[in-house]
């Protein structure tokens, strides 16, 4: 017989709303999981209208414990802290691991990451995934996901979080995505990490907060994740005000964050940067929403989120147009400049001053 008690838990947390048709999938992958050390999945239920509540309930999940939890529908943040209270009620130590309802994980994933996190005694572990799409029309119509995942760097050493974040920003390899990375309890636990509620994007700051406070964190070029690609996710739905919102409330909670936190080993500019990006995805969904809905939003602020709205996304979406009127301009003069040396390079050739010789007597009786 195998012995398992020195073996790490492992606790899945799962939020689902109105998720029904891709729960089996999900049971299926961890049912097949090669990990044989304790496992624990736990299904949190958004107040979904379809049968994701009776399906979580009635679910088999092989070598899994399982644990259901139902809640108002309040969106994703909320659904995950409630699955992240219960594990940290009923666990010090171990691993969680957040998959999406429609997520799946290779047969090793758990293996792997258990094995790799209690050898190097990491916080975080961050892994690649395999993005599939439902169908042909998904594909053609967001290619880009075939490869978004994929890091250009390889970062095969132990880093703190603020190191990892410095080497992979100059890369453009900082992916937030919380389901390609799997988290210790006890870290977790122990710096009350909580996602934000009530925000989309939330994957941002949780991702950041964490690495900001992290102590061992290591990438491995592993494809232990599988990412379905479908209708009506959060990936593939067009730009809406929560965007907007979202990626505003990553931008205000990560400065309070470092406040409170007093980071003194991150970069400021490792920081910034990672402000700046939000802030320019920000500007890019301002910029496709109406004057209405602009307003709606900034409305439902308070006085000082209105100043920093003011501050941080009107005057940047501003200078962004500025910036682009200018460069028009530039480009308008430049050519007119050009035309005008053609021109100018075409009328003081010998061929046009012998041809407005020819022509001069026609022209004049034509008056021209």
């Amino acid at each position: 017989m195998t012995d398992n008690s020195n073996k790490p838990g492992m606790y899945i947390v799962v939020p689902g709303y109105n998720a029904s048709p891709y729960l089996e999938d999900l049971a299926h992958s961890l049912s097949r999981q090669t990990y044989t050390g304790p496992k624990t999945v736990v299904f949190v239920n958004d107040g979904s209208s379809d049968e994701t509540l009776h399906v979580m309930e009635s679910l088999e999940v092989d070598g899994f414990q399982k644990h259901v939890i139902a809640i108002e529908h309040a969106g994703v943040s909320a659904t995950r802290n409630a699955g992240l209270s219960w594990v940290f009620n009923n666990a010090n130590d171990g691993y969680v691991l957040f998959l999406d309802a429609d997520d799946m994980l290779e047969i090793n994933a758990m293996q792997i990451i258990a094995e790799d996190m209690k050898l190097d005694d990491l916080d975080i572990l961050a892994y690649s995934t395999h993005p599939f799409y439902e169908n042909r029309d998904l594909e053609r119509q967001f290619p880009t996901f075939k490869t978004y995942y994929r890091r250009s760097g390889s970062y095969p050493e132990i880093l703190t979080g603020p190191d990892y974040l410095s080497a992979v920003l100059p890369n453009c390899d900082f992916r937030p995505n919380v389901c390609l990375q799997a988290f210790s309890v006890s870290f977790l636990k122990q710096n009350s990490l909580l996602f934000l509620p009530g925000i989309i994007h939330e994957d941002n700051l949780f991702s950041f907060e964490a690495l900001l406070l992290a102590n061992k964190v290591r990438y491995i070029d592993k494809e232990l994740h599988i990412r379905r690609i479908r209708a009506g996710s959060i990936m593939t739905a067009s730009a809406k005000a929560a965007s907007l919102d979202g990626y505003f409330h990553c931008i205000t909670e990560a400065i309070n964050f470092m406040n409170r936190n007093r980071i003194g080993t991150a970069s400021s500019k490792d920081c910034a940067a990672v402000i700046e990006m939000w802030q320019n995805a920000a500007v890019d969904h301002y910029n496709v929403l109406s004057k209405e809905q602009i307003e709606e939003l900034k409305s439902s602020y308070t006085t000082s989120e209105q100043v920093l709205f003011t501050t941080l996304i009107q005057q940047r979406a501003q200078e962004r147009e500025d910036h682009r009127l200018e460069i028009e301009r530039k480009s308008s003069e430049a050519q007119a400049r050009a035309e005008l040396s053609v021109r100018s390079q075409f009328e003081n050739s010998l061929s046009y001053r012998l041809g407005r010789a020819i022509t001069a007597i026609p022209r004049k009786v034509f008056s021209r």
